[in-house]
């Protein structure tokens, strides 16, 4: 039986309670166990207290910039229980990010720098009677022994660093906390005692678990967002307090024994195997805790004695004795490190009786000579692979794209773990080279987006009339991730053949899928794709009427209830198809063999026996009338949530020695790709590619290799002494879904600075420069009169063949910075065959071209930031009309600029109009909101887009917008593109 072990804390979890018992220099005079190393030592130096406010803090663990500590405190009047607390390092300033309500524990910052999680039970209804009860026992003029409460109403949450967007990550009925990131951010492991609520017990084991409810207690891990758990250890007592090595392949936790009378650490990989004991004390070990580099770990244990908790090291083989840290009566415990090992944080309690933290220097060559480990490998050798020399060369430039384009890097998407490592990378590379974070104190700048939709268990779907029964999920069907969430009531359904409104052209007929078909207030089931069985020309016409969020407008706009698809393929799992849109009505997809039932029990069973007559005929006549599927009804419940993941630039400024006043230079490129291709649906991988790697080497390792030579040639001396400008160089993340991670540069810049264009003259863009033929495609240079000239210049320098396109509405992270109104040009080597697809491999580059391209961007580079004066002035130009937010599928031009961060806005918000535009010359204005267009209501884009499908040219055409919370109608006059 596991007792109730007289010290306890939280999450790892306990806080000793002292007693009188022998103090230090008692138990020195006495024999010290031989199963550790006890001599003076100067492993840690400069200790100081850091925290005051309150009778106890504890647990502090750092941010992985080493900027803040999360920690627990209790310092509020009210509440008696810990609340959670982040301090910022630098400037000492404190801030709650738990509710304030509950007990609270087990804190941690996610590796972003983001958000932080805990657990506390500030939803607990009894919680109240437990804050009076637990002032009414403190009372007492004697004191009861403090224990950890193991409180079945514990869950483990999320926060912003505000303690804004609480959001709760754990439901199971029992204790869950003791959580902790993984260092990619990806994971977290925690503690939790559920199964004793859902597996059956044996009457020993409930009386156990009734007395203690720790002895239940095992290591867990699950998805940051709370999905797939997994249950890594089960063994009889209470397993806890779980935390991540620093490359994330090990946990370390403390086990204690069946009876509750002992502890030892633990590790085991992070799938829950090769479990090992490292410690063998045969007393109360733990608070495990790593250090970075891995080679061993600190912890708490009372084999001096219960009155004296002491820190300890170990090696994490367990092969050498545990070597003493502390030597301070009392306690000293719930240890932690930096993340770059030179800090020590742990709690101690002093001589008031308060528990506090403290903080010191860390010695790691000690500490490895007293455990006889081996000397410790610079940071530069553990953190980063690339070594690269100060020159723009071939070898630095391979080194650098193979290194991103390995298959280690997984394709580098938006938000992925890789995307850490090799951010990380970039980051000391800059911090190596001199140069400092472009805002606050950090290289990485971090942007949260919508990454995935999972479709909860609420998800229904039921068929009544003629055909009566419930569907299953993922076998008969599915819901689409651009589906409205919500219950939606019985109501009846109409086939609507492929479910496209076409208008007629010069040479080809309109087709009508909806022509004399009521669909009102119903469900529309429609086929999935295009027809195909037509005339070439009328096929490729159909082609861009039949996207699924085009035939969804179309049924909305025809009245329908919902939107059903029929379909065999996507039926497993919900794919997310991109930014959300805030469309108003549920779709579905059923099977085909789910469709073929329906028909059967129809009025059109004789003329359709098979599913594939029913698409041969539509497949052949496209413009065949649909039919009501009389006395049949589809109810449904739709429950989507949103998955948020961040995805991480790495920015960096190069200031001159003087002239800092002036207007900077920002050079970037993007670091993401497409992953394996399966996420964002704009891979081109061939049908035996799908699902494998899309290695970007291209696009765009070679712009950042291009931006790092850059970088790196600029941070020299010499070459830095030249500057007259600030230079940052920047490396993007979230280009490939829409440009994010320069847009949110953007928008943060203008929060914590000023307006872009007030800090910034202009933009460099290195996006695909890697396979160089005769011709260097310098992009935008329309965006300002000046770059012509300067073309001139570097092309008669660089001897290089150079061609000039003006407009600078780029689809990359150029035309952010256009649209924050700074010049702003790209440089591009060209289009290819391997481009998004997993043949975008090193092997294919052009070295000796990527190094010339590398050449002439410093050319302009030198032209721009050697001179005191603005070199280059921004220029509003009207652009190619094919490029706008219309795209270059649809004949009508309006001339709108897209604002890609679309997420929450019901309509369609723009950037501005191009210059002498039928939008400019509308009155239409930047961040207004599209919501009416043609006397279509305009939800999402892709209401937009199929009203510009079908609006007449050279007509006055009636627009709404809001702005400013107001709503406006304007007149427009579409054009045809040129």
């Amino acid at each position: 039986m596991k007792k109730i072990y007289s010290l306890v804390i939280a999450c790892i979890s306990f806080v000793v309670i002292l007693s009188s018992l022998k103090s230090t220099a008692q138990v020195e005079k006495n024999l010290i166990p031989t199963s550790i190393v006890s001599t003076q030592n100067t492993f840690y130096t400069n200790s100081k207290q850091i925290t005051f406010v309150g009778p106890r803090s504890g647990e502090g663990y750092f941010s992985q910039d080493g900027q803040k500590m999360i920690f627990q405190s209790e310092r509020e009047l009210g509440n008696p229980f810990y609340q959670m607390y982040i301090v910022d390092l630098q400037n000492g300033q404190t801030q709650r990010v738990s509710t304030g309500q509950g007990k609270t524990t087990c804190g941690w910052i996610h590796p972003a720098g983001k958000k932080v999680m805990w657990s506390s039970t500030h939803l607990d209804p009894k919680i109240k009677d437990k804050v009076k009860a637990e002032y009414e026992e403190r009372a007492k003029p004697v004191k009861g022994r403090y224990s950890w409460s193991f409180d079945e109403e514990f869950d483990i949450f999320e926060s912003d660093l505000h303690g804004q967007k609480v959001k709760q990550l754990t439901r199971a009925k029992g204790y869950d906390a003791e959580g902790s990131y993984s260092p990619d951010g990806q994971w977290i492991a925690f503690a939790s005692n559920r199964s004793a609520y859902t597996e059956k017990l044996s009457d020993e084991e409930k009386k156990i678990f009734d007395r203690d409810p720790s002895y239940a207690m095992d290591i867990y891990i699950m998805k940051a967002d709370g999905s797939q758990v997994k249950r890594l250890t089960t063994s009889s007592g209470y397993d806890g307090g779980p935390f991540f090595s620093a490359d994330g392949k090990k946990i370390t936790w403390r086990r204690f024994s069946a009876d509750g009378s002992k502890a030892e650490i633990y590790t085991m990989n992070v799938d829950g195997s090769n479990q090992k004991q490292i410690t063998q004390l045969g007393s109360m070990s733990w608070a495990p805790y790593f250090h970075p580099s891995g080679d061993y770990i600190i912890f708490g244990s009372s084999i001096l004695g219960y009155a004296n908790f002491e820190l300890f090291i170990v090696d994490t083989e367990g092969k050498q004795k545990p070597v003493r840290i502390t030597f301070s009566d009392g306690f000293d415990g719930l240890a932690s490190f930096s993340p770059d090992g030179q800090k020590l944080t742990w709690s101690h309690r002093n001589e008031k009786g308060e528990s506090q933290i403290y903080l010191a220097d860390w010695n790691d060559n000690e500490a490895r000579k007293a455990l006889n480990l081996p000397p410790a490998l610079k940071m530069k050798e553990t953190q980063n692979p690339l070594k690269l020399s100060e020159s723009i060369n071939q070898d630095d430039i391979k080194a650098i794209v193979k290194y991103l384009a390995d298959e280690s890097m997984e394709g580098r998407a938006t938000g992925s773990a890789k995307e850490i490592i090799y951010t990380n990378t970039i980051a000391q590379l800059f911090k190596d080279w001199g140069l400092k974070p472009a805002i606050g104190k950090d290289f990485i700048h971090t942007f949260e987006f919508i990454s995935a939709v999972e479709a909860t268990d609420k998800n229904t779907l039921e068929l009544g009339g003629r055909v009566s029964k419930k569907l299953t999920r993922s076998a008969d069907y599915q819901v689409l991730s651009y589906s409205k969430s919500g219950k939606f009531p019985a109501a009846p359904v109409a086939f609507a053949g492929f479910g496209v409104k076409v208008s007629a052209t010069e040479k080809l007929p309109a087709v009508d899928s909806y022509k004399g078909l009521d669909v009102t207030g119903k469900w529309v089931a429609i086929l999935d794709g295009a027809p195909d069985h037509v005339q070439k020309e009328m096929r490729l016409h159909l082609l861009t009427f039949s996207r699924p969020q085009h035939k969804i407008t179309v049924a909305k706009n025809q009245g329908a209830a919902g939107v059903i698809f029929i379909s065999n393929s996507g039926l497993k799992t919900v794919r997310f198809e991109g930014s959300l849109s805030d469309t108003t009505l549920p779709v579905l997809k059923i099977s085909e063999d789910v469709f073929l039932e329906l028909l059967k029990k129809s009025d059109q069973n004789s003329q359709f026996r098979t599913f594939k007559a029913l698409q041969d005929h539509y497949l052949q006549s496209p413009e065949a009338t649909g039919f009501i599927l009389n006395s049949q009804y589809v109810s449904a419940e739709v429950d989507l949530l949103a998955k948020r993941s961040t995805g991480r630039n790495v920015i960096a400024k190069l200031e001159p020695k003087r002239y800092q006043k002036n207007k900077a230079l920002i050079i970037g490129g993007h670091g993401d790709h497409l992953g394996r291709g399966v996420q964002t649906g704009s891979s081109l991988a061939k049908a035996n590619e799908i699902g494998q790697i899309h290695f970007g080497a291209d696009d765009n390792a070679s712009g950042v290799a291009g931006v790092l030579e850059l970088a790196h040639h600029f941070s020299s001396v010499k070459n830095r002494e030249k500057l007259k400008k600030p230079l940052y160089f920047a490396i993007w993340s979230g280009e490939e879904i829409g440009v994010l991670g320069s847009n949110a540069f953007v928008k943060d810049w203008d929060k914590v600075k000023s307006p872009f264009s007030k800090g910034f003259e202009a933009s460099f863009n290195l996006d695909m420069i890697g396979r160089l033929r005769d011709t260097l495609q310098i992009q935008g240079v329309g965006s300002a009169k000046e770059w012509h000239g300067l073309s001139e210049e570097v092309g008669l320098i660089t001897g290089q063949s150079l061609a000039l396109t003006s407009d600078p509405y780029l689809p990359t992270d150029a035309m952010t910075f256009y649209l924050a109104q700074i010049p702003s040009i790209s440089f591009f080597t060209g289009a290819h065959a391997e481009y998004h697809s997993p043949r975008d491999i090193p092997e294919t580059l052009n070295y000796p071209g990527l190094q010339k391209t590398a050449h002439v961007v410093r050319t302009y580079l030198e032209k721009v930031a050697t001179v005191s004066s603005t070199a280059v002035h921004y220029e509003k130009v009207e652009g190619n009309s094919g490029q706008r937010l219309e795209g270059r599928g649809f004949r009508i031009y309006l001339g709108t600029i897209p604002d890609y961060s679309q997420e929450g806005v019901k309509g369609v918000r723009i950037s501005g109009a191009s210059k002498n535009s039928p939008a400019e010359k509308a009155g239409l204005k930047e961040n207004d909101i599209i919501i009416e267009f043609d006397k279509t209501k305009i939800e999402n884009l892709y209401d937009y887009v199929y009203t510009l499908q079908a609006v007449k040219p050279g007509a006055v055409t009636k627009i709404k917008v809001s702005r400013g919370g107001q709503v406006l109608e304007l007149d427009i006059m579409p054009v045809l593109k040129e």
